[in-house]
């Protein structure tokens, strides 16, 4: 399973990163953890150096009994 990884901006966290029709980034945040965007390590390291934020690794395991990944 690969590693996924979310940026943490005070109690926020990142939940959409995109760019405006002028080609500004702009980031939309959530208080929620599990609606948090997951992203690979390059891609969360250059968004918080952007908005000055922190990168933290997320824990992904798979419950055997529903094949459903989830958060922990």
């Amino acid at each position: 399973m690969k590693n996924a990884y979310v940026v943490k901006l005070g109690n926020l966290y990142v939940y959409e990163v995109g760019n405006d029709l002028l080609g500004n980034p702009y980031y939309r945040m959530t208080s929620i953890a599990r609606e948090a965007c997951y992203l690979d390590y390059n891609k969360a390291k250059e968004t918080a150096e952007s908005i000055g934020g922190k990168v933290y690794k997320v824990v992904l395991e798979e419950v055997k009994n529903e094949g459903k990944i989830c958060l922990r």
